[in-house]
């Protein structure tokens, strides 16, 4: 079977997380994509190398499927096949601080003299307007900045980044989306365009209608494990923790959906008994929702969550475990959907890495494994018109 993006040919001057998340995507959708690193390589190739593994976990997941050529870009050399490369291409992709790649070369105005049906994209970090156009930044600057920091932890706990490299993610998703959209486009009218991304503006995205929610009412999240919308459908997020201290979630919209599951579990006596039975009653005031946090973590105390759990869904409440990443990669749904896949890598053999968040029946996606450093030298250069000996001088030179 063929996979969706094959003849699409992408090149790019990317590193670390933010773009090559995207390219990565494409790659295993079929995409041919032609990462450019410097002769001595990026730096995300050493994040995380343990004594005990020589694969990075941050590198291979970010540049699967991708071929590899080392250029030093201050040599006109490197420019020079740069350009050979871009003019067939259909993408071109970089994610330096504003004003480098123009300093390099390799701006958009520098390409489309090259190519001038390319697609262009470049991501930054704060957006290419504002005071900090300029500055650099990284996943936590935009998690910071974007304000979801704030809806980590509780009240009384220092503001955290979180874990979990969310701003970079979430950034890799929406240039993926907006390459799809530059494609389509310029597979209707055969123009180009130059598009432009940032952390930023992709945290910003990620807030949604909680961002919404600040603007319409004024008001600041509260720092909770509870999550509560008023009004017409009263709606309840919360976390608690089974006997053995193994944390799952309830979700529930709805004052008869909350009744329903309260009485299958056996906890709407005890709630009566506390006056915070309802959502209503919960959401009217702290002292309330104190009551009520005390009240179900005393109840839930009591048994498994797997016993909670299952009382709970048969009531059709949403609810689930709260899962470590070592427990969601060994989720049965997880496996069931390829979400964690299993690629053979010829230095270490068989590796476990993230799979794939859709499925196409006829077209189905295929991970590759990340390059090594100028892997692919020989062979892009060579489909360029270079011979060997031309190779061997390149390298001799430093251009490669």
């Amino acid at each position: 079977m063929t996979r969706p993006l094959e003849g699409v040919k992408c090149v790019g001057i990317i590193m670390f997380q933010q773009a090559t998340v995207a390219f990565s995507m494409m790659a295993d959708l079929g995409a041919e994509v032609i990462k450019i690193e410097t002769p001595d390589g990026e730096l995300g190739r050493r994040l995380g190398v343990a004594p005990n593994f020589p694969l990075s976990p941050y590198f291979e997941t970010n540049n699967r499927g991708f071929k590899c050529i080392t250029l030093d870009l201050k040599k006109e050399k490197a420019k020079e096949i740069l350009y050979k490369l871009v003019k067939d291409a259909d993408v071109f992709a970089q994610n330096f601080r504003p004003g480098v790649a123009q300093r390099l070369g390799c701006g958009y105005e520098d390409l489309i003299k090259v190519n001038p049906g390319i697609v262009y994209l470049s991501a930054s970090a704060y957006g290419p307007d504002g005071p900090n156009a300029k500055l650099p930044g990284t996943d936590g600057i935009a998690q910071a900045m974007g304000g979801i920091c704030f809806s980590y932890g509780v009240e009384g706990t220092p503001v955290t980044t979180g874990q979990i490299a969310v701003a970079d993610e979430t950034a890799g998703f929406h240039i993926f989306q907006a390459v799809m959209v530059g494609l389509y486009h310029k597979l209707k009218t055969g123009e180009g365009q130059l598009i432009e991304t940032s952390l930023l503006g992709s945290q910003i995205r990620l807030m949604g209608f909680s961002m919404t929610r600040v603007l319409f009412t004024g008001e600041q999240f509260p720092r909770s494990r509870m999550r509560f919308f008023t009004g017409q459908a009263p709606n309840l997020t919360c976390t608690f923790t089974d006997k053995n201290g193994k944390p799952f979630i309830i979700q529930v919209v709805g004052e008869d959906r909350w009744r329903k599951g309260l009485e299958a579990a056996g906890l709407a006596k005890a709630l009566d008994e506390a006056g915070c039975s309802k959502l209503g009653d919960i959401a009217a005031s702290e002292e309330n929702r104190k009551i009520f946090l005390d009240t179900m973590d005393r109840l839930f105390a009591t048994d498994t969550r797997e016993h909670w759990l299952e009382l709970l869904r048969g009531a059709d409440v949403i609810s689930a475990p709260i899962n470590t990443l070592a427990e969601a990669a060994a989720d049965p749904d997880v496996i069931a959907n390829n979400y964690i896949i299993e690629v053979e890598h010829p230095r270490v053999g068989k590796i476990k890495e993230v799979g794939f968040p859709w499925k196409f029946c006829k077209t189905p996606a295929k991970a590759g494994i990340a390059p090594e450093l100028g892997e692919h030298n020989s062979e892009v250069l060579k489909g360029l018109g270079y011979s060997d000996a031309d190779i061997k001088q390149l390298k001799e030179e430093g251009v490669i």
